[in-house]
């Protein structure tokens, strides 16, 4: 596995707060871009000890690919001999709600209430743009499966439907749990 880099979104954010004044009026908007950014930066560097263990898996970070006038960015994707699996990893601490029914995440902490757009959607998104990617460069069919990681320990996770069973039984009646019955792929040579 690659170690991973720090963003070229950071850096430039990191440039900028250097040569800002202090009293700018865009000075905290930036400085809270920046520590957002940063904290995901970190949640992904602790999920990447635990990739570390694994093995017979090509591992990418960061990847950025085109998809027709636009550009998707997976923080990390895993590549075996069965499937690709996408990893959306989120470093947000308190209390997260996934609402259902307005497709929305929801923190809560003792100073205020946030809403976020669904990490799910977003990696499901992704998923689909993978695939048309994938297509696009005429490869083979792959399995694509998905997971949004919640790196931050402390974190309390809820739903508005209090019952993850579904998602939990769809994800135990894939490829990734049951890679013997898989068929493998092959991956390009260069």
């Amino acid at each position: 596995m690659k170690n991973r880099k720090l963003p070229v979104h950071i850096r430039k954010l990191e440039a900028l707060l250097r040569r800002l004044p202090t009293e700018h009026v865009k000075r905290r908007e930036i400085e809270e871009q920046l520590a957002r950014r940063m904290a995901g930066y970190r949640g992904e560097q602790s999920l990447d000890y635990y990739l570390g263990f694994l093995t017979n898996y090509f591992i990418l970070h960061d990847l950025r690919l085109p998809d027709r006038d636009h550009h998707f960015q997976l923080d990390t994707l895993l590549i075996s001999p069965y499937f690709i699996l996408i990893l959306e990893v989120k470093n947000i601490s308190g209390t997260l709600i996934f609402d259902d029914h307005f497709k929305q995440l929801i923190r809560v902490t003792p100073e205020k209430e946030e809403g976020f757009p669904d990490p799910i959607l977003q990696v499901e998104r992704h998923r689909d743009q993978l695939s048309g990617w994938l297509s696009g460069q005429k490869l083979e069919k792959v399995p694509i499966e998905t997971l949004v990681v919640i790196s931050y320990p402390n974190t309390v996770i809820k739903n508005t439907l209090l019952n993850l069973a579904p998602h939990l039984s769809d994800l135990q009646k894939s490829k990734l749990l049951k890679p013997s019955t898989a068929s493998p792929f092959s991956l390009p040579s260069n």
